[in-house]
């Protein structure tokens, strides 16, 4: 039988929670449905819901197409990492669903005793502020400017192509889009421009949409994430969106024979 399998970071991850909740803190949606979790019971009263199975678009495709599910994605997951994932699955007879991320994530390898761990870390300019995991890229000091938003763009592109040659090239049916917002509908540099030429829009739900046509934004605008503090979809955020994929996902298997 035919596998469904998601990449993706947090909003691959999926929640339970129904739909949007006024007040809901951020951090809770991905960890109320575990009954370990403390407090469970005084949340769902303070804030009036019951939680559901936790659920995510991909999740919701498998179901309406039939298909058997598998979710290969990680909280604050990169595309290195969503494409170094991709890389290491078994994906025969499998249809790939890939949700890109946030461009401005890395990742970066670490050790501890004799442990080794993948963790995201952030490239940033001079002008901003660091946090946590944040890096400030300035190599070169005043003499060159960093020009980090440009580079995040090609970059991502790049990611985008070799992810689409890997499938094309070993036959898996497939299809990528913005689960956040990726910036190709800001300005361009020409190389950027010539690069996106190469990717397969017909395996690629609106590839250069602006934010508020991004899994992020769109369920933001509708009213379909979790709270104001939380930004992710709800379930019935991750099932609209899934409809919204699903007319290509219908198409490009009737066109390999698979419906």
């Amino acid at each position: 039988m035919l596998q469904l399998i998601h990449f993706g970071c947090s909003f691959a991850v999926g929640n339970s929670i129904p739909h949007f909740i006024p007040g809901l803190p951020y951090d809770i949606a991905s960890h109320i449905h575990r009954r370990g979790f403390p407090d469970r019971q005084k949340i769902f009263k303070k804030y009036n819901f019951n939680h559901k199975d936790p659920i995510n678009c991909g999740k919701h495709l498998a179901k309406r197409l039939n298909l058997q599910y598998k979710k290969i994605a990680q909280n604050g997951a990169s595309n290195e990492m969503i494409f170094r994932k991709l890389i290491e699955t078994k994906l025969t007879n499998s249809f790939v669903l890939v949700g890109l991320t946030s461009a401005n994530r890395r990742e970066g390898l670490t050790t501890k005793r004799k442990n080794s761990h993948w963790h995201t870390w952030k490239m940033i300019s001079l002008e901003q502020k660091p946090k946590h995991k944040d890096l400030v890229f300035a190599p070169w000091g005043t003499e060159y400017t960093s020009a980090i938003e440009e580079e995040m763009q090609i970059r991502t592109v790049m990611q985008i192509i070799y992810m689409q040659n890997y499938l094309k090239n070993n036959n898996i049916p497939y299809l990528m889009f913005n689960a956040l917002s990726n910036g190709f509908d800001k300005p361009l540099t020409d190389e950027c421009s010539e690069l996106l030429k190469q990717v397969d829009e017909k395996h690629y739900y609106n590839l250069k949409g602006n934010f508020n046509n991004c899994q992020h934004g769109w369920c933001i605008k509708e009213g379909l994430s979790v709270s104001e503090n939380d930004q992710h979809p709800s379930i019935q955020g991750h099932k609209q969106w899934g409809a919204k994929l699903f007319p290509m996902v219908q198409e490009i298997l009737t066109d390999k024979g698979i419906l």
